[in-house]
């Protein structure tokens, strides 16, 4: 995991629900991986809204999707596709979360804690 080129515009492009800036490259290659399975470069970039030479990028690992793609990815998924890309994202999420724990002292571990908790009730 790390920081990744995107492709496609920034984060701060469209409504807050399409930052997805913390998703990792990795994470955002295999989202394509699990499309291009079960669709054609052709048709993958006509559901997406871009070239078939941007999805062959991403297919490679030479560029990453942006928030915007990450997006409209969430929106197309197949049912059956479903669970496996919540699965990456959320265990991208878990990754994060874990660095940043095992880099906090005593004192900010109990409020992210806390923070997380208040998340999910």
């Amino acid at each position: 995991m790390g920081v990744y080129p995107v492709e496609g515009g920034s984060h701060e492009e469209g409504p807050p629900t399409d930052d997805f800036s913390w998703l990792s490259r990795d994470t955002r290659l295999k989202l394509i991986e699990l499309l291009i399975s079960t669709r054609s470069t052709l048709e993958l970039s006509r559901v997406l809204g871009i070239s078939p030479t941007a999805v062959r990028k991403y297919s490679r690992g030479i560029a990453a999707p942006s928030d915007q793609i990450i997006a409209k990815i969430l929106d197309i998924l197949a049912p059956y596709e479903r669970e496996e890309a919540y699965k990456m994202i959320i265990d991208d999420l878990k990754q994060i979360v874990e660095r940043l724990y095992n880099n906090l002292d005593e004192k900010w571990r109990s409020y992210l804690k806390e923070t997380i908790l208040a998340v999910l009730k």
